[in-house]
């Protein structure tokens, strides 16, 4: 059958073995593992597989795996107590690679090249073998060279017709001896050029190593082409084989080449299943530079529940460890208005509980880079914080004491608000005067000291605003003190905001007086 009629078959035909060549190695694996006269689901247990994939490998719908087939060779000598013919293994071992070159053509390139490599150095052995036997051969007959040599100056003058007979032998052991220099010779050629295929045999098996996994995770020696793939995932949705199908959906989040991850998920999308747990799967199980790599292909689809899945499983992912790489790698992709690495970076944050841990985590995602003008959602994670336990401004200075008045900044702009003459019924300015009452007097002033940092008018005037309705006359007099010692006092846009305006009249006439 060729490849194009092979992806063609009906759902049906797929899942009973479509492959002529896996479905092949799957009988003789089945007949193999008949002789062990066991349920499947006892073999299963005994070498730690899910029964399905077992099931899978000896029915022909997936390709088994040369550790799997070793295995169940092993254990069928044990059981009749003789070892297998070698034309045997040799029959399986054909079968598995015809199979291998139909599903995984460069695994089986791959395969094959270590078969050579294997069989060259064998030829290596053999051939130190050889030279070795004929040193040892060729020292020998030296040795008796140069006895007959000296037994021939004994009897130079008196035995002439043994001497006739020693000439004679010296002559032959002389021309054994060139004989085995040639042999050893010869030995020695073959030696260099099996070593030398040897190199270059290992050079192609790690140039070929080093091309697939330049492609992402190694595929599974058993996938079947995508084509393939899908008309099996078909036919099991159709047959509510749900189970097996979400089992070979996570695999094939992790196994399948990042190319065919992100068709799967188009496709997906497009029939209407479950793409959110695929693209999940895809960030919870892949390497981070796949994960980083496929996030353009999570964002771009529009969808609010793939991109939310998707967000969550990376978030998950984020320590302070990685945090750079994450943060570093996502704003590459971003695009506006909603860039991922923001909302990455604020479910990450929104997952730990104590604020130092909060801290240190941003810190370590910012590590040298200058932070956009607003991560909206990362600056209201750590404005406001989770309901049962809010960071409050607490983060804010600690970032500050760290020396990041920058992403600080980001903090105090989100819990001040971005306009300065928006309705409020009093409750949130009061819940506002709450939390920076929180803070000790030395935080209070690293908070007051990033507002003057800022030269943000609406930022700097919504805070001081905020800190009058909420009634906080005190602190305001702080803060309109310590803008006054920075230079800032100017930036108050007091026409915007009456009550305002007329607290600073008041404090300038109480201060001249």
């Amino acid at each position: 059958m060729t490849e194009v009629a092979r992806t063609q078959g009906t759902s049906s035909e797929v899942e009973r073995g479509e492959v002529e060549e896996v479905a092949a190695l799957g009988k003789v694996l089945t007949g193999l593992f008949n002789r062990l006269g066991i349920p499947q689901t006892q073999y299963a247990h005994r070498v730690h597989l899910d029964k399905s994939a077992v099931s899978r490998y000896l029915s022909g719908r997936r390709l088994a795996p040369q550790e799997f087939i070793d295995r169940l060779v092993r254990e069928v000598e044990e059981h009749v107590g003789a070892p297998l013919q070698l034309e045997a293994k040799e029959a399986i071992r054909n079968r598995r690679l015809e199979a291998l070159r139909v599903c995984n053509p460069a695994e089986f390139q791959l395969e094959g090249l270590r078969d050579e490599l294997a069989r060259s150095r064998r030829d290596t052995v053999r051939a130190h073998r050889n030279i070795e036997a004929l040193h040892a051969l060729l020292e020998r007959k030296e040795s008796e060279v140069r006895h007959v040599a000296e037994d021939l100056t004994r009897l130079r003058l008196d035995w002439g017709a043994e001497r006739t007979a020693l000439t004679g032998a010296q002559e032959d052991l002389l021309r054994q001896v060139e004989q085995l220099r040639r042999d050893l010779q010869d030995a020695e050629l073959l030696r260099a050029n099996a070593e030398r295929q040897s190199h270059e045999l290992r050079d192609q098996v790690l140039s070929l190593e080093e091309e697939l996994s330049r492609r992402g995770p190694a595929a599974a020696p058993g996938e079947v082409p995508l084509d393939l793939f899908k008309s099996r995932l078909m036919w099991m949705w159709d047959e509510e084989e749900l189970s097996e199908a979400a089992r070979d959906l996570a695999e094939a989040a992790w196994a399948r080449p990042l190319d065919e991850a992100r068709e799967l998920l188009r496709w997906m999308m497009e029939r209407g299943e479950a793409a959110e747990t695929f693209a999940a799967d895809v960030a919870r199980l892949r390497p981070l530079d796949d994960v980083l790599a496929f996030a353009p292909d999570a964002v771009s689809l529009g969808d609010t529940g793939i991109r939310d899945a998707w967000t969550t499983a990376v978030a998950a992912r984020v320590t302070e460890r990685n945090a750079a790489a994450v943060y570093q790698g996502l704003r590459e992709t971003d695009g506006a208005p909603d860039p991922e690495s923001d909302r990455v970076l604020a479910q990450a944050v929104g997952r730990v509980w104590r604020d130092k841990d909060a801290i240190a985590l941003v810190l370590a995602a910012m590590t040298d880079v200058v932070p956009p003008a607003h991560l909206t959602r990362l600056g209201k994670v750590l404005a406001n914080g989770r309901r049962q336990d809010r960071f409050g401004l607490r983060v804010a200075t600690g970032l500050a004491e760290a020396g990041r008045f920058d992403v600080a900044a980001l903090v105090v702009t989100a819990a001040a608000g971005y306009t300065l003459d928006r309705l409020r019924d009093g409750v949130d300015d009061h819940r506002f005067g709450r939390r920076l009452r929180e803070l000790d007097d030395a935080r209070i002033d690293v908070l007051f000291d990033v507002v003057a940092w800022l030269d943000d008018a609406v930022v700097v005037s919504t805070f001081a605003g905020r800190l009058l309705r909420a009634e906080e006359t005190a602190l305001l007099d702080r803060l309109l003190t310590r803008l006054e010692e920075r230079g800032k006092l100017e930036l108050l846009d007091l026409e915007a905001s009456p009550k305002l305006k007329r607290f600073v009249r008041n404090r300038r006439r109480s201060r001249r007086q």
